[in-house]
């Protein structure tokens, strides 16, 4: 099977709508898959029609952003009920805080000579579920940059003049939820972070794998963090974390990494012992 755990929709920073998107997975040959929003579970419903009219397997997930310490981490998962009571709490207050972080960097980018209006960027973003990529898309469409890439390295990313971090989310507060939502807790494209030593706080907060395929991993990156979720005993996650076409770096079609059939048969068995919902 071609399975893919990591993709995006228009609820969070995607370019496709939950339907759209469904095709696109579709077309790219891909059987099982994950919507994984940022903080969302907006796309689930519709996501999950369209795959069962499509004759797909849809796995519930969510990325959730973490601080380990000063760093942010994101943390995935997987089988949730979207519907958890914990879990809809829990992401009212992530949007309301999404929404206060963008008036903060406009305000910035204001300061260095970039006005964007804050109702520019809201109109990207599904319900408020507002992020950095949508503010580098209005800074692209408004001629500031030449790229959403761009403006990630110049003015939004990390330590950069329009950075403003994150109201704090422990880990543990992120991977909590997952859990108490009857999901598993993965830690999303660990190479990208480069802070393994946050591994065994995450692993004591309750984590259960680790996404060892993924865009930004070279072979012998995903050889290292497969040997470390070996070691750890750690379940294995992957997939190609697809925002849309023309989204810089990330995989251009959805499956491209794709989880191996062993590892998402773990990762199933696991879930089931926990009584969570299969697809």
């Amino acid at each position: 099977m071609r399975i893919d755990l990591h993709i995006h929709t228009t609820a969070s920073d995607g370019l496709l709508e939950p339907t759209a998107l469904v095709r696109a997975v579709q077309a790219a040959g891909v059987e099982v898959f994950s919507v994984t929003d940022h903080d969302s579970v907006d796309a689930v419903d519709e996501a999950k029609r369209t795959a069962d009219a499509a004759g797909l397997a849809l796995v519930t997930g969510i990325e959730l952003s973490a601080c380990w310490g000063r760093v942010e981490l994101h943390i995935l998962g997987y089988f949730i009920d979207p519907a958890n009571a914990a879990l809809r709490e829990f992401l009212g207050m992530t949007r309301d805080a999404r929404r206060a972080r963008l008036r903060a960097m406009l305000s910035r980018l204001q300061a260095m000579g970039m006005r964007v209006p804050a109702d520019d960027v809201l109109a990207r973003a599904q319900n408020g579920n507002v992020g950095r990529p949508h503010l580098a898309r209005a800074l692209v469409e408004r001629g500031f940059v030449g790229t959403a890439d761009e403006a990630f390295d110049r003015y939004l990313g990390v330590d950069k003049p329009a950075y403003v971090p994150r109201p704090e989310v422990s880990v543990g507060d992120a991977i909590g939820v997952i859990r108490k939502a009857g999901g598993l807790a993965s830690l999303a494209h660990p190479g990208v972070h480069d802070r393994d030593e946050a591994i065994p706080d995450l692993i004591a907060a309750g984590l259960a794998a680790i996404e060892v395929y993924h865009p930004k991993h070279t072979v012998g990156r995903a050889r290292r963090y497969r040997r470390i979720a070996e070691q750890r005993g750690l379940l294995i996650t992957g997939g190609s974390d697809f925002h849309g076409v023309g989204e810089g770096d990330r995989a251009a079609v959805p499956g491209l990494p794709c989880l191996p059939d062993a590892d998402y048969a773990r990762l199933r068995a696991a879930a089931r012992a926990c009584g969570a919902r299969l697809p």
